[in-house]
């Protein structure tokens, strides 16, 4: 068995979702990504992915050996580019657009090594919001939040994010801190207005089964990010974030968790996306090989207790819903 090639095809499928994605990026047929898979499941030993007609999805041993596979794969391909004859080493212009968050708290602080790595690249590093500005602004990879497109597009899943509940140390001691997520009925919160134009504002949890969703009220409304973390470390209200790029405010005590035992909800997925034409690039091949890399690093920042599952389901309202987020659905269905 070709075991890292077996790696590849099991990384790229449980990111696609499929067997049959993860061949077409391949250029080979679903069966050989599958059987191959299989293989690998064989010699571990261990069950890595569950089988469904709904696609795929990870075990707990899975959920492991993803971790440490995906940096595989990223140090091997590294390596390989590294220790390539210098003819055939990445060299040129590459285009990049990264959501504003992302750039600001995960990629630019690490930057620099990509840029010492590849000394024959120049980088292009443009500020986008959605997946319509790799057309627009002729990107070669973007980075984003949300859920992948359903278009013609290549994706590779970097990290499965989770929402917190935060304010600043003043605002809990001045208000308490809820211990049910219906509390947050009684507190001030800061919501923040996704790409595709809907206000925030129904925050749904579980725990053990047990499923909660609050309409919180509003105190403050704004579509830049970095405002509502603002705020909220000025003990304005309290917020929910992705917990990816939240390392700084956690760890200096500028923002204090709560709820963490539960999941909240609908948090986003941080992907790369490029164009189909561009899977043989090797500027594009290195920039996501460096993307692997810091964005496992950044999980190690995460709030205690939370897990890094690889996807969330995308909530109805994505792409569809306008306004705020509660009113479009009344009593279990879509508002008119």
């Amino acid at each position: 068995m070709d075991k890292l090639r077996a790696i590849r095809y099991f990384n790229h499928a449980v990111e696609a979702g499929s067997f049959a994605a993860a061949a077409r990026l391949f250029d080979v047929s679903t069966p050989a990504v599958a059987h191959l898979v299989g293989a690998l499941e064989r010699e571990l030993g261990l069950e890595l992915v569950h089988r469904s007609t709904r696609g795929l999805s990870l075990t707990a041993d899975g959920e492991r050996y993803y971790a440490s596979s995906r940096k595989l794969e990223a140090d091997f391909n590294e390596v390989d580019l590294r220790f390539s004859p210098r003819g055939t080493k990445p060299r040129g212009t590459l285009t990049v657009g990264i959501r504003s968050h992302l750039g600001r708290h995960c990629i630019m602080p690490r930057i620099a090594r990509f840029l010492e790595r590849y000394p024959d690249i120049e980088l292009v590093a443009k500020p986008v919001a959605t997946i319509q500005d790799i057309d627009a602004m002729k990107l070669d990879v973007a980075v984003l939040m949300g859920w992948p497109p359903e278009r013609d597009l290549v994706v590779r899943q970097l990290v499965q994010t989770r929402h917190a509940v935060c304010a600043s140390p003043d605002y809990w001691r001045r208000n308490g801190t809820p211990q049910e997520p219906e509390a947050l009925l009684e507190h001030r919160c800061l919501l923040y207005r996704a790409v595709t134009g809907v206000l925030l504002d129904r925050w749904s949890f579980r725990k053990n089964g047990d499923s909660r969703t609050v309409n919180v009220s509003s105190r403050l409304m704004s579509d830049d990010h970095h405002w509502v973390e603002a705020a909220a470390c000025a003990g304005v209200g309290v917020v929910r974030l992705a917990d990816i790029g939240l390392g700084d405010y956690l760890s200096s005590g500028a923002l204090i968790p709560v709820l963490t035992d539960w999941e909240s909800l609908e948090a986003p997925t941080i992907f790369a996306a490029y164009p189909p034409r561009l899977r043989q690039s090797k500027l594009v091949r290195a920039f996501l090989d460096f993307l692997v890399e810091v964005f496992a690093e950044v999980e190690s920042e995460r709030i205690p207790g939370t897990s890094a599952l690889i996807s969330i389901p995308k909530p109805q309202w994505w792409n569809r819903a306008h306004g705020r987020h509660s009113a479009y659905v009344t009593r279990g269905r879509k508002s008119v």
